[in-house]
């Protein structure tokens, strides 16, 4: 018969193997604001778009659909809450919650890479889902050719010199690679900041 062990112990644990195998899961169980649930659903989609490019042969084949789904599937596989193809203010492809309290939302637009005017439309797409009270969302270009980061630059450099709907500034860095962050004047009349991001996932 193993000995019992502590309740204290266990919990101490528990966080232990969540902060060596699911890091943006223990960050989520502790964010107190929107900043920290944006940083801990980052790291989330982060991990997402590694695991997915790491099977980019099997998921090469799916549509913007399919891999919205995906997407989602991943997220909640890792703790996240997240529905693919839910009605806000349009059918959103990927909404992501707060799950302890549903305070906050994080809505994302996934579109197959087709060039600057395709992206914008996806922007604008998610813009249009936002109510104002969001303080970020994303736009996902899934690359299914080469030179994925060569053209996100191209796309944030575009995109600075255009700046369209209503950019208010140049774009910002982010920590995800290849990723960068806009700020666009929302019809509410509120800066809402879009992350722009790729994940690689080229045809055999």
């Amino acid at each position: 018969m193993s000995p019992r062990v502590a309740f204290d112990g266990s919990l101490e644990r528990l966080l232990g193997l969540l902060e060596a195998h699911n890091p943006s899961l223990l960050a989520l169980l502790r964010v107190e604001t929107e900043g920290e649930f944006i940083e801990a659903t980052e790291g989330a989609i982060d991990s997402a778009l590694r695991t997915i490019e790491s099977g980019a042969k099997l998921y090469a084949k799916l549509d913007e659909r399919g891999m919205s789904l995906l997407l989602a599937d991943f997220l909640n596989k890792s703790g996240f809450q997240a529905t693919a193809e839910r009605y806000v203010n349009g059918h959103v492809d990927v909404v992501i919650e707060h799950a302890f309290g549903g305070r906050w939302k994080y809505l994302g637009e996934c579109k197959i890479h087709r060039g600057y005017q395709y992206h914008i439309d996806g922007c604008e797409q998610v813009l249009g889902y936002c109510t104002g009270r969001e303080r970020r969302a994303f736009c996902l270009d899934f690359f299914d050719g080469a030179g994925m980061y060569q053209k996100l630059a191209n796309l944030r450099k575009d995109m600075d010199a255009k700046l369209p709907l209503a950019q208010t500034a140049p774009s910002v860095g982010h920590a995800i690679t290849g990723a960068f962050v806009t700020v666009h004047t929302h019809k509410s009349e509120r800066g809402v900041e879009l992350l722009h991001l790729g994940c690689a996932v080229p045809k055999p």
